[in-house]
């Protein structure tokens, strides 16, 4: 585990770092001056947050986009066991009281060899009492009421996480599919869908045994792979 007072972001440096870096390797920042979440959004890394990123280099890469539905699963199981009642909103952001706690950015980074190794990184808001320029509606657990530290969560999470590391990578979703539907809240609920190859709108069916959120839409089923789902 590598350990730093500051970085611009975990998920950088690991990039920056990949050949020198082993596999399984956490790197962990108690502050970024340049967090980042999906679509290039801004993640406010401020001091008492847990940031931190998982560099992972398996051989098997068939299922490699659910590893990152893993990890929002381990980090909602991780905050349910804390007395969060926290949910998952496909595909992978963490949410308690509809207020973003948990953020995932999944990068890869590819050579002239191909493949070299997927970066997992994840921002949990724990010890943060001013979350207003977060952007977006979000929380901490303390403005919860929960006290904890932010190494307990990391352990927890990777405890969690690599628990299931190897079945994902065999299985893909399918290994943690009900596991995810439990803590799934909006099936039979209206969306729409921004930012995906197919915007789209229309009551949640499923998600599929390989991760996709599956539509009904008044042109029939659609099966969505990538995209944010906004209520």
């Amino acid at each position: 585990m590598l350990r730093f007072d500051q970085l611009d972001s975990t998920n950088a440096y690991a990039k920056r770092n990949c050949s020198l870096i082993q596999d399984q390797t956490i790197i962990v920042a108690k502050t970024q001056t340049a967090g980042r979440g999906r679509l290039s959004r801004r993640w406010l890394s401020e001091p008492g947050g847990l940031y931190f990123s998982v560099v992972l280099k398996p051989t098997q890469i068939d299922f490699l986009p659910n590893l990152t539905q893993l990890m929002a699963l381990s980090v909602c199981q991780t905050l349910r066991t804390l007395q969060a009642e926290a949910w998952l909103k496909w595909p992978n952001d963490v949410l308690v009281n509809h207020k973003k706690i948990c953020g995932i950015l999944s990068e890869a980074v590819t050579s002239a060899n191909g493949f070299d190794a997927l970066v997992l990184g994840v921002g949990i808001n724990i010890n943060q009492k001013d979350l207003s320029q977060a952007g977006q509606p979000a929380v901490s657990l303390v403005k919860l009421g929960i006290k904890t530290d932010a190494e307990t969560v990391l352990n927890n999470v990777l405890d969690c996480f690599f628990a299931r590391y190897e079945a994902v990578l065999q299985k893909g979703f399918s290994a943690i599919r009900t596991d995810y539907l439990a803590f799934f809240p909006y099936i039979g609920k209206q969306v729409s869908i921004a930012h995906g190859t197919i915007p789209a709108q229309g009551t949640v069916q499923t998600i599929s045994p390989n991760g996709e959120l599956l539509l009904n839409t008044p042109a029939g089923q659609t099966i969505i792979s990538i995209g944010d789902m906004c209520i």
